[in-house]
């Protein structure tokens, strides 16, 4: 039933599709809910949106972080929809002027739920958080072996804080717990702190932040500490009380994991500073930074060779979305040592990126670019995933 379709403006839509959305509205709710979802997870969307408009409903799935046109509904029938989808997830159905948030499980999928009201209705937009899928490999994220080096000198230090950084959706996740994996052993006490919990690890004491009765990342990292911890994981420093903590318990003998939103490693620099915390701390505390994107790699099956050697453009087949076919990492990995100490008192971020050049570092660019010669990625992609000022250059 859920066919791919290419644009659906009211004024084009043809008398086929109007047929199409009048068999879809002759489904029951429960069941179509139910296959949107199982459509999602099966072809591993991250996010399911649900948008309404003057005239249908427009139905888009994320995969590898591009948004494609699904179906079209009518308006009447996306009204049920969205019924079903709050009854799911406990929202007041009665209630449609102001943004709702939940959640609720669809079998071994944590699904987040948010309603936002727009001018024809409300949309609403399915996070889709499959808790038992497989931790990634820290060999699987997409290191480079210099940078596999650096990460893994510094997570198996006793203290510190390493920090990884990047946009929603950038994979931060993914490589916290990735560095969780690999150093749990029945000799270290781990403890998480998540907004929510992503993926249930045996053997770590995972947390989950509950906003409504005022349970933040602060008072969770509090209680932590009189724990007995080895190693913390902060699914992100959102405020100065959390940074504050966090920062002395990297400085008291714990390994401290966390992220943070910033666009590459030097400005994590600055954010921190942002927030209250002081550059010598940064400089005593900080252990690793990790700036990091996701980036769409090239279909195996139909990737296209280019003029210049080694490098392949994308072209569609059978087997992938547009002549891509999954994601991997792209990595800039600034270890605080006495090189950068210096440059991080300044609060400088741009002799940090030219200490960084100077010491053989990785930018981003650079980073994504030498997967291009691999013949991984292409061109293209790296051009929408880090825009073109930065990419001309490099």
């Amino acid at each position: 039933m859920f066919q791919e379709v290419v644009s659906m403006p009211a004024s084009a839509i043809s008398n086929i599709k109007q047929y199409e959305m009048s068999l879809i509205a002759t489904l029951d709710p429960i069941d179509f809910v139910n296959q949107l979802i199982e459509t999602g997870i099966k072809q591993l969307a991250s996010d399911i949106h649900i948008e309404p408009y003057a005239n249908l409903c427009r139905i888009r799935y994320r995969c590898d972080g591009i948004l494609y046109d699904k179906l079209s509904l009518t308006t009447e029938f996306a009204v049920r929809i969205i019924a079903r989808l709050k009854v799911l997830s406990k929202l007041d159905i009665t209630e449609h002027r102001l943004p709702q948030d939940s959640r609720f499980q669809y079998h071994t999928t944590d699904i987040r739920i948010n309603s936002c009201p727009t001018l024809f209705g409300e949309k609403i937009v399915l996070r889709l958080l499959n808790s038992n899928k497989t931790v990634l490999s820290i060999s699987s994220l997409g290191f480079s072996e210099s940078q596999k080096q650096i990460f893994m000198h510094n997570i198996t230090k006793p203290h510190g804080m390493i920090i990884a950084t990047g946009p929603t959706s950038s994979g931060k996740t993914s490589t916290l717990y990735a560095a969780l994996n690999h150093l749990n052993i029945a000799e270290k006490n781990i403890t998480t702190i998540e907004d929510p919990v992503e993926i249930q690890i045996a053997g770590i004491n995972q947390m989950s932040v509950q906003s409504k009765i005022n349970l933040e990342f602060s008072t969770l990292l509090r209680a932590i500490m009189r724990q007995d911890p080895d190693i913390i994981m902060i699914g992100e420093i959102r405020d100065k009380e959390t940074a504050s903590i966090a920062i002395q318990a990297a400085t008291t003998g714990h390994l401290v994991l966390t992220s943070l939103h910033t666009n590459s490693a030097a400005e994590t620099i600055l954010r921190l500073i942002s927030l209250g915390i002081s550059p010598l701390h940064i400089a005593n505390s900080v252990s690793l930074i990790i700036a990091q994107r996701l980036i769409r790699k090239l279909c195996d099956y139909c990737k296209q060779a280019n003029i210049q050697k080694n490098i392949y453009t994308a072209k569609g087949c059978q087997h992938c979305s547009s002549g891509y076919l999954g994601r991997t990492g792209i990595f800039e990995l600034l270890p605080i040592d006495e090189k950068i100490a210096p440059c991080i008192l300044d609060a400088n971020s741009i002799s940090i990126k030219n200490t960084m050049k100077e010491n053989g570092y990785d930018l981003l660019y650079q980073s994504a670019y030498q997967k291009a010669i691999e013949g991984s990625v292409s061109l293209d992609e790296i051009h929408r995933t880090l825009g073109s000022v930065e990419y001309e250059v490099c």
